[in-house]
């Protein structure tokens, strides 16, 4: 067996082995130190009772099925949240979990997360590996675990998407329509069919637009809904928004000078997307013009690579998400990290830079909480304005 071979089929093992080993060691932190001691070794805000985001799906049901709206009234949520996810949810509802169910539904999807972790990557090596794992044990995913935020149930989903796609490309249609009716972000893993040639892209690409967009008009109003009564923030959030509103006064303040004061929400409005949409078109021109061809010898880490990428980009224009939401970007890791040490020159700097980039955004929180410690207080502003320059380099 040649050396490469080796190192290849050793990469998988690795990456199983030490995140069975990891979750051990937490296990243990868990029985010695306490639950909520454990999560914090991570600087992330944890929360009792256990898996709270995944709890409004349970307490909704057990709302809905006492004869109330849980989008209206949500008295059996332990936050009393109202229910911000579209009716289709509500066909859910008559499977009758509960809350006594939370726990073991949670760990059932946190299984089956790390088997897809496990099993879409391709051809991947030691190094590969071991990069992955400073990203899945990242404050921003342990948020996702903590929480057990129905988005384990979506990468869940993305996974299959990934693993279909080459060999049954409808399937993998069926499962991204699902997983889009919803939640409707993953919509923006369309992208996954550029790996077919040009006549089933085509119709692929048109068909699964033309049902979303007919489901979305369909269900305008529960989605317009679902929208406004979704929690958002500025702290362990990432989006287009977000660094708009931490600075919001001083633009503010500057804005007065030069614009009414009754035009200022609708500039702020405007600004952020002009800008992310100008970014991306200029992108976009240098892209097209690059002649370098970069190595790929994994069509499903290519495939991953794009659903990742366009995910993040695509909720990034959509506002205010939660840091736990960068967990898709864990798709993106095997390709670049074969970008990054098969590039010479500029391009392998550009490759380390992006992954310092996407390090820092991951570990926010660390750096955040140490460098109030350090600092002082007053460098906030400046602590989250420096996360915020980091998910826009990675955008």
């Amino acid at each position: 067996m040649r050396l490469e071979d080796f190192d290849i089929k050793r990469g998988k093992a690795v990456l199983i082995g030490a995140v069975f080993l990891i979750w051990g060691v937490i296990i243990l932190s868990f029985i010695s130190n306490g639950y909520i001691k454990t999560w914090k070794l991570w600087h992330i805000p944890a929360m009792s009772p256990p898996f709270i985001d995944f709890r409004l799906i349970p307490g909704a049901s057990e709302t809905f099925r006492s004869g109330v709206d849980p989008a209206v009234s949500n008295p059996n949520d332990p936050l009393v949240r109202l229910f911000n996810y579209p009716k289709i949810w509500y066909g859910l509802f008559s499977l009758k979990i509960s809350q006594d169910d939370t726990v073991w539904i949670c760990i059932v999807l946190l299984v089956l997360f790390f088997l897809v972790l496990f099993a879409f990557p391709e051809r991947i090596r030691v190094r590969d590996s071991l990069l992955l794992l400073f990203f899945i044990f990242s404050p921003a995913c342990m948020l996702l675990y903590e929480r057990g935020n129905v988005d384990l149930i979506f990468f869940i989903l993305s996974g299959l998407i990934i693993l279909t796609v080459n060999r049954w490309p409808i399937a993998a249609a069926v499962i991204l329509l699902m997983a889009a009716f919803f939640k409707l972000f993953p919509f923006f893993g369309i992208i996954v069919f550029f790996s077919e040639n040009k006549k089933n892209f085509y119709a692929l690409f048109g068909t699964v637009a033309a049902i979303f967009l007919f489901y979305v008009l369909l269900n305008i109003q529960s989605v317009k809904a679902s929208w406004l009564l979704t929690q958002r923030g500025t702290k362990v959030s990432y989006g287009v928004y977000v660094i708009f509103e931490v600075l919001g006064k001083y633009f503010r303040y500057y804005m007065l000078k030069i614009v009414p004061e009754d035009q200022i929400q609708n500039i702020m409005m405007f600004i952020p997307h002009s800008l992310a949409l100008f970014l991306l078109v200029c992108i976009f021109f240098v892209a097209i013009r690059q002649k370098t061809v970069f190595p790929d010898n994994s069509e499903r880490n290519l495939v991953a690579f794009r659903l990742g990428a366009a995910i993040y980009v695509g909720t990034f224009l959509l506002g205010n998400n939660w840091d736990y939401r960068m967990s898709f970007l864990l798709f993106v890791i095997p390709q670049l990290s074969q970008w990054l040490f098969a590039s010479y020159g500029m391009y392998r700097w550009i490759y380390l830079g992006m992954f310092v980039v996407m390090l820092a955004s991951f570990w926010d929180t660390v750096i955040f909480d140490y460098g109030i410690l350090g600092f002082g207080v007053k460098y906030k502003l400046n602590l989250l304005v420096f996360d915020e320059i980091m998910n826009w380099s990675m955008f």
